[in-house]
């Protein structure tokens, strides 16, 4: 039986549908062994995420549902923290998912990876080209995993979002596959105890965007051959949302070799 569990999960108190209390709520009664939250940190370069009046009602919220389902559940307070917020204070969260939502171009200007179409044709435009914009993204994944202490890396290759069918660039080029293979296997080389966990990611199938998860399957085999650690989340923005395709991408990952851990086992519970 497929163990369940899920460490990408957002509220209504960031940008998702449902109460904390509402999400654990669907967790349990679909027989999750835990769950974990991972709201939006607050990021002043696009004033997207949680104000700090709202992170405090996260924590408060999140450590309630925790006490609540002890024995039952294991719930725990995590943040996705966004490569331009600024870290939190050690110990405040139990894990860190750390993303990339954001690209500062040449002149300043910042545009979200993950917004709408329009705000990645703008940033192309601004960085001259596909190349710049591909090589800014991973330059800046690369970064925020050199940098930052994070347990997971979330949702690898989000740049992709909106570029199903090769809208805006060729996924298949030897150019973008040389960007987003040589930052996977420089992180991956750091060994599964000390490097991140990579997410493979469903939340970009389960909203209609890609038929794929994040990262794409030919990146599974860097994954595979550097013997990296893989955790399956949703990325739930609603209880509806919960357990979209962890089965299925579980099984997918144990069949093609991936070690294949959940929050529990990296937090040592």
């Amino acid at each position: 039986m497929q163990v369940k569990s899920n460490a990408h999960t957002h509220t209504s108190l960031c940008d998702g549908l449902d109460t904390p209390a509402a999400m654990a709520q669907a967790a349990y009664r679909l027989g999750f062994k835990s769950l974990g939250f991972s709201g939006h940190s607050f990021c002043p370069a696009d004033g997207y995420g949680m104000t700090a009046e709202r992170l405090a009602q996260y924590c408060r919220e999140v450590l309630a549902l925790k006490h609540e389902y002890q024995g039952r559940m294991a719930v725990y307070l995590g943040l996705e923290l966004d490569s331009m917020s600024v870290m939190p204070a050690a110990g405040q969260f139990e894990y860190l998912i750390g993303s990339v939502h954001n690209l500062q171009t040449p002149v300043g200007r910042v545009y979200p990876i993950d917004a709408a179409p329009a705000d990645t044709a703008a940033a192309i435009a601004e960085f001259g080209g596909v190349a710049a914009y591909v090589q800014a993204y991973f330059a800046a994944v690369d970064e925020m995993l050199n940098s930052r202490p994070v347990d997971i890396c979330g949702h690898f290759d989000l740049i992709c979002k909106y570029n199903a069918g090769g809208r805006f660039f060729a996924e298949d080029s030897p150019e973008y596959k040389k960007s987003a293979a040589g930052v996977l296997r420089r992180h991956c080389r750091k060994g599964a105890m000390i490097s991140p966990v990579f997410e493979i990611n469903t939340g970009g199938m389960c909203r209609g965007y890609l038929r794929r998860p994040y990262p794409d399957y030919w990146l599974w085999e860097i994954l595979r051959d550097e013997k990296a650690w893989v955790m399956v989340n949703s990325d739930a923005h609603a209880a509806a949302d919960l357990a979209f395709q962890l089965a299925e991408q579980r099984a997918a990952a144990e069949k093609f070799g991936l070690k294949v851990v959940t929050i529990d086992e990296i937090l040592g519970y």
